[in-house]
C-alpha cells in the first residue's frame, strides 16, 4: 500500500508546475506516488509532466479543482494525502517532519507554516514573509481556524481516514474549497501544529478558479469573502452551541454559554454574516449578569479584527443593533466596548480607508470623546475585566521535529 499520496491538480500552469514536481520528488519514498490531475490544461502542461519519469498523469475535461482533487483521491490509496497547489514551491525536507508530527500526535491532520514570494523579469526572489498568521502559543486550533483561514493544503498532511469521515470535497465550491473542507476536518478530527516553514506560496497576477468562474488576483478578496459566507452560513446547523461551549472551561454554566455566544458571534463577524453575529451579542448580553471575563474580553477584541474587515456591521440595520447594546448598561455596553478596545489600532491604520471605516464604527456606537478615552485606558493598561471564571482550552503545540 501506498505510504504518502502527493495529489498535485493543475490548469495551465506550465511555466511552474516543473518546479514543484522536482520538489516533491526529492522526498518521495520508493512507497509514495505522485498523482498530476491535469484540469483541462492547453498550455503544454502534459509535456511538462511527462519529462518527469514515475510520475502519474490523468487528464480531464476542466471542472475545477473539487472535481480534480475527488479524482485524485479515488485513483490514489496511500495511508496519508498531500495535495500541492501547482504555482508553488515546496521547501526541501519537510514531508518527513510532517509525517512525524502527525504519528506523534495522534492527529486527524498536521499543518505547519508558509511564506509568500515573488519573482520579477529576471527571476529574482522577493519574499514577502507569512502576511497573516495567528497566534497558535494559546487557543485551540480548531477556534483558529474557524476564525480565520491560514491552513493551507501545501502545508499539510492529513490522513486518508480523516478524509473519508468528512467526505468527498464540495464540488459546487469553486473557491474557498480548501478552507471549506478544513473547516469539515478540523470539526471531525484533532489537528497538529508544525512550527516549521513547509512550503513558498507564489503571488502572481494569473487568473484564479476554473476556467467557468475565473477571476483576476485583484479581486481574490471579494471573492473568498463571499465564498466564507456562504461556509459560514451553514455551521449553525453542523456545531450547535455546545461545540462552542467545548471550547472553554467555566465553573458557572452561565458564563460557559455567554463566552460560547460571544465565540460564534465572532466567528460569524469575522466571515461577514453579521446578522447571525448581532443575534449572537445580544443573546449574550442577557445570559449572564455580571462584568465580562478576561477571556471574554479577548474573544470580543477578535471580532472586528478579520481578514476581510467589518463591512456588514456598518449595514444600517446591523449598526442600529449595535448601537442599541452599547446604549444599555452592564454586559451588553462592555461587550461592545471590547469589541473597539481590540481593534483601536485600526485608528492609526495605514489604510486610509480601514482607519475611515473603523472611526465611523466607533463614534456612531460610543462617540468620539469615549472611543479616545478606550485609547487611553488601554494604552495605559487598565482596562478591568475578571480573572479566572472562564478559561479557554489550549492546543499542545509540537516542538519542530
Amino acid at each position: 500500500m501506498t505510504r504518502i499520496s502527493f495529489l498535485l491538480p493543475t490548469f495551465n500552469r506550465a511555466a511552474y508546475i516543473g518546479e514543484l514536481i522536482a520538489a516533491i520528488r526529492a522526498q518521495m519514498r520508493p512507497d509514495d506516488a505522485l498523482l498530476v490531475i491535469d484540469d483541462g490544461s492547453t498550455d503544454g502542461t502534459a509535456a511538462v509532466v511527462a519529462g518527469f519519469e514515475g510520475v502519474g498523469y490523468v487528464r480531464q475535461d476542466n471542472a475545477g479543482k473539487s472535481v480534480a482533487l475527488n479524482r485524485g483521491m479515488a485513483q490514489t490509496d496511500g495511508t496519508f494525502v498531500m495535495i500541492c497547489d501547482d504555482d508553488d514551491v515546496l521547501r526541501a525536507d519537510t514531508v518527513a517532519p510532517l509525517l512525524a508530527t502527525l504519528e506523534r500526535s495522534g492527529a486527524g491532520f498536521a499543518f505547519g507554516r508558509y511564506s509568500r514570494f515573488t519573482t520579477d523579469a529576471s527571476g529574482t526572489w522577493n519574499d514577502l514573509g507569512t502576511g497573516y498568521w495567528p497566534d497558535l502559543a494559546s487557543g485551540s486550533l480548531l477556534r483558529h481556524i474557524l476564525e480565520d483561514a491560514f491552513v493551507m493544503q501545501n502545508a499539510a498532511l492529513v490522513r486518508r481516514a480523516a478524509y473519508d469521515k468528512v467526505g468527498p470535497f464540495d464540488e459546487t465550491m469553486l473557491r474557498s474549497l480548501d478552507y471549506e473542507m478544513f473547516v469539515r476536518l478540523a470539526l471531525a478530527v484533532p489537528a497538529a501544529y508544525l512550527d516549521r516553514y513547509i512550503f513558498d506560496q507564489r503571488k502572481h497576477e494569473g487568473a484564479r478558479g476554473p476556467a467557468s468562474a475565473l477571476h483576476a488576483a485583484s479581486a481574490s478578496d471579494q471573492v473568498w469573502r463571499e465564498w466564507d459566507r456562504r461556509i459560514f452560513g451553514t455551521l449553525h446547523a453542523r456545531m450547535p452551541i455546545q461545540g462552542y461551549e467545548g471550547l472553554f472551561e467555566a465553573g458557572d454554566p452561565t458564563l460557559l454559554r455567554r463566552v460560547a455566544l460571544l465565540q460564534r458571534a465572532c466567528i460569524n463577524a469575522r466571515h461577514d454574516l453579521w446578522e447571525d453575529a448581532a443575534s449572537d451579542l445580544e443573546a449574550a448580553a442577557s445570559a449572564a449578569p455580571g462584568p465580562l471575563t478576561a477571556a471574554e474580553v479577548a474573544v470580543a477584541g477578535r471580532i472586528l479584527n478579520g481578514k476581510h474587515g467589518f463591512p456588514g456591521a456598518l449595514v444600517p440595520e446591523i449598526l442600529a443593533r449595535l448601537k442599541a447594546l452599547a446604549a444599555q448598561r452592564g454586559p451588553a455596553r462592555q461587550i461592545v466596548e471590547a469589541m473597539l478596545g481590540g481593534a483601536l489600532w485600526q485608528l492609526k491604520s495605514p489604510l486610509p480607508a480601514e482607519a475611515a471605516a473603523f472611526r465611523q464604527l466607533a463614534f456612531t456606537l460610543v462617540g468620539p470623546v469615549r472611543t479616545f478615552t478606550l485609547l487611553a485606558v488601554r494604552k495605559l493598561g487598565l482596562a478591568r475585566a475578571t480573572q479566572g471564571q472562564v478559561r479557554e482550552r489550549d492546543a499542545a503545540l509540537l516542538p519542530d521535529a
